[in-house]
């Protein structure tokens, strides 16, 4: 009997141990920006420690311990933004010596051009697109080319130059947002015949309309597997909200935070355990808000910010989350912007465990 009731004393410190070993902990800390009063936009490396960040068109690589790197000015029209999951590359758009915008890379290398598709209009105003996306270790590069008509996404490597996706018949237009870390799946629009975007995958270069061919909305970001999907569709009363999709489970709409008909949501991101950010409500009522939703968790949407504060993140009193637009593969961190009453800026924060 002792030794029975030692072995159970002995499981339950076992245990005690391990749910503190497994509690989660967040902070929250507003950022300084390298500039101030102009647009941003962020992508994160698959373990957050490396940032991707466009300021009005300037392009930064930040780490914790270095802070924001200036790279050099990119396409001032342009808030594309993306990261390697490795850290190493970063991909967005610029200005070349013609005047032109076109997709380009920063790498160890310094800056590379990625140019045009072969198939690609000669004549194409003053812009060749840019870039949007590459996979895990920064060999592959997708994004958007400007055609005599319309636009068209491409995917790159420094093998095969700027190849073209394709786009929909006569001007209509597609886009390549992301790419899987694998590289195999690549995620934007392409364009209904009479306009609206539709959400498209691209596997071995062939378009599919994963959600059929009527539905509209977009795909925004894949996990680094490309088994997982999430964008923007149309909900019940016809409103775009974000939606999370996988050939196993199906399309799952997320619906909004606060329910109401004509409130909007957009999925920004998706890490590898399935936790989705993006924003919701209405932009010109009541204004929005930042989720998370997670797809082992049959919940709806939850505020971002009430999920950091019941993890210990401590968020100035007065602000408000209103987007979170990327989130690290790995899940542990998240970036995005605020308001606090006439302020306006931007913030980040670490889940750990």
């Amino acid at each position: 009997m002792k030794k029975c009731l030692i072995n159970a004393g002995l499981l339950c410190l076992l245990s005690s141990l391990c749910l503190q070993a497994q509690a989660a902990t967040a902070k929250f800390h507003i950022m300084t920006d390298p500039v101030q009063g102009t647009w941003s936009n962020y992508a994160l490396s698959g373990d957050g420690t490396v940032m991707a960040a466009n300021y009005g068109g300037e392009i930064y690589r930040w780490t914790a311990a270095g802070g924001f790197q200036d790279l050099g000015p990119g396409d001032p029209n342009s808030s594309s933004i993306g990261i390697s999951r490795d850290g190493s590359t970063i991909i967005s758009g610029y200005i070349g010596s013609d005047g032109f915008s076109r997709p380009a890379i920063w790498n160890a290398s310094g800056l590379v051009d990625l140019g045009h598709p072969h198939n690609g209009c000669t004549t194409i105003g003053n812009s060749w697109g840019s870039g949007y996306g590459v996979s895990g270790n920064g060999s592959i590069a997708v994004g958007l080319a400007w055609t005599c008509t319309a636009a068209e996404g491409f995917e790159w490597t420094a093998n095969t130059g700027n190849l073209s996706l394709g786009h929909p018949a006569g001007n209509h237009s597609s886009r390549a947002s992301a790419i899987s870390a694998n590289g195999e799946t690549i995620v934007g629009f392409w364009e209904d015949p009479t306009g609206p975007r539709r959400p498209v995958r691209w596997v071995g270069g062939k378009h599919d309309l994963f959600l059929g061919a009527k539905t509209i909305g977009e795909a925004s970001a894949v996990n680094s597997s490309g088994t997982q999907i999430v964008g923007q569709a149309p909900g019940a009363s016809g409103y775009g909200i974000a939606f999370f999709y996988s050939d196993k489970r199906g399309l799952i709409k997320l619906g909004t935070l606060t329910h109401i008909n004509t409130d909007q949501s957009f999925a920004n991101g998706i890490s590898d355990n399935g936790r989705v950010v993006g924003w919701s409500g209405d932009q010109f009522g009541h204004g929005i808000e930042a989720f998370t939703w997670t797809s082992s968790s049959s919940s709806h949407m939850q505020k971002l910010a009430s999920v950091l504060n019941k993890l210990g993140a401590k968020i100035p009193a007065g602000t408000t989350l209103t987007d979170a637009v990327s989130i690290s593969a790995d899940g542990s961190t998240m970036v995005g912007q605020y308001v606090n009453g006439q302020k306006f800026g931007n913030w980040m924060a670490h889940i750990t465990k």
